[in-house]
């Protein structure tokens, strides 16, 4: 039986061959399977019948990342592990929370990860990422949703900064009811070390 490389030298091995990419409209079936594949890996029972399928067709159809990946202001990155994608951010560089100024902010909309990949550091590395293009972009918040019930996201997003803003919900049809709720969460880059 295979028992695996201990932790630590695992770790180590797989940040020694990851690397992130932005992407650009000629990766657009790499990203296009790995946001389906993320997705679907993370939040499968998170949806009533039929439901899955239509928020993955509308949200990470090849029209609508083809769209993103040629708009300015939206930036999609893949972490890659031996060359294999493993991961997938999605910023906004022109919006903030509600009320203030879409200039100042940048929303981190997505990081998703392969479930068996998680707790490679891959999550940080693209938040760090995510800090380093809002501070180059003299950005002064970076904000995200979170469902509420997601523990183990929001204690990493407190863990990196980020203090609850506002509630919210999911709107979208057929998501579960009982997971429709969201934190608004922040980081205020003007007041921050981060």
């Amino acid at each position: 039986a295979n028992i695996g490389l201990p932790k630590p030298l695992a770790v180590i091995k797989a940040t020694q061959y990851m690397n992130i990419e932005q992407m650009k409209l000629s990766d657009l079936m790499t990203l296009h399977k790995i946001c389906c594949e993320a997705y679907m890996q993370n939040f499968f029972d998170h949806w009533e019948s039929g439901g899955l399928e239509d928020y993955i067709n509308k949200e990470f159809g090849l029209d609508t990342l083809k769209t993103e990946l040629s708009d300015k202001n939206i930036q999609y990155y893949v972490a890659f592990i031996n060359g294999e994608p493993v991961a997938f951010m999605k910023i906004n560089l022109m919006s903030n929370l509600p009320d203030l100024d879409a200039e100042k902010g940048l929303e981190l909309n997505r990081i998703y990860i392969l479930p068996q990949f998680k707790g490679l550091k891959i999550g940080k590395r693209l938040l760090d990422l995510a800090f380093d293009i809002a501070k180059s972009n003299k950005k002064e918040i970076v904000w995200l949703l979170v469902i509420d019930t997601n523990q183990a996201a929001i204690s990493f997003y407190e863990k990196a900064g980020f203090q609850f803003h506002s509630k919210t919900q999911i709107d979208y049809p057929k998501f579960k009811e009982e997971l429709k709720g969201t934190w608004r969460m922040y980081c205020d880059l003007s007041k921050s070390n981060t």
